[in-house]
C-alpha cells in the first residue's frame, strides 16, 4: 500500500482541479473561435474550385460506372439498393455541397432554407426541432 503525505495529497488534488478548470476553459474557447470562423473561408473556397470538384465529378462518374458494373452482381446478392445508394447517390449528391464547406456547413445551410411543411424550433444554442406536417419529429445537432 502507498501512503501519501497529506500535503502531497492536499497539493495533487489542488493541481487536479486546477487542470479541469484549464481544460474547460480552453474547450470553451474552442468552441467560441469555432462560431466565429463558421463557413467557408477563401482558400477552402480556392482549393475546392481547383481541385474538390473535379475530384468529386472523377469520383461520380466512376462510381456511376462501377454502379453500373456490379449491378448483376449485387442484384443477385440482394443488395443493388445499397451499391446504387453509396456508388451512384452518395457521390453525385456531394457534387451538390456548397463550395468550401464541410458536410457540418451544408447540412447547415441548407437546413436553413425556407420550407413551408416545417415548424422549426430553437431549443439551445447547439440544437433545434425541426417538426413536419406529417408528424415526423427531427432533432439536428448544429
Amino acid at each position: 500500500m502507498v501512503v501519501v503525505h497529506p500535503i502531497k495529497k492536499n497539493i495533487l488534488a489542488l493541481s487536479t482541479v486546477i487542470a479541469l478548470m484549464l481544460t474547460q476553459q480552453s474547450a470553451q474557447a474552442a468552441i467560441e473561435i469555432d462560431e466565429a470562423n463558421f463557413g467557408p473561408s477563401y482558400e477552402t473556397m480556392v482549393v475546392d474550385t481547383v481541385v474538390g470538384k473535379p475530384l468529386q465529378l472523377v469520383n461520380a462518374v466512376a462510381g456511376t460506372a462501377a454502379y453500373i458494373v456490379s449491378l448483376p452482381f449485387s442484384a443477385v446478392g440482394g443488395n443493388a439498393d445499397q451499391a446504387q445508394q453509396k456508388l451512384f447517390v452518395e457521390p453525385w449528391q456531394a457534387m451538390s455541397r456548397c463550395l468550401g464547406c464541410t458536410v457540418a456547413e451544408d447540412n447547415y445551410y441548407k437546413s436553413q432554407s425556407n420550407n413551408d411543411d416545417v415548424v422549426r424550433i430553437v431549443v439551445d444554442k447547439p440544437s433545434e426541432i425541426l417538426i413536419s406536417t406529417n408528424d415526423q419529429v427531427i432533432v439536428m445537432p448544429q
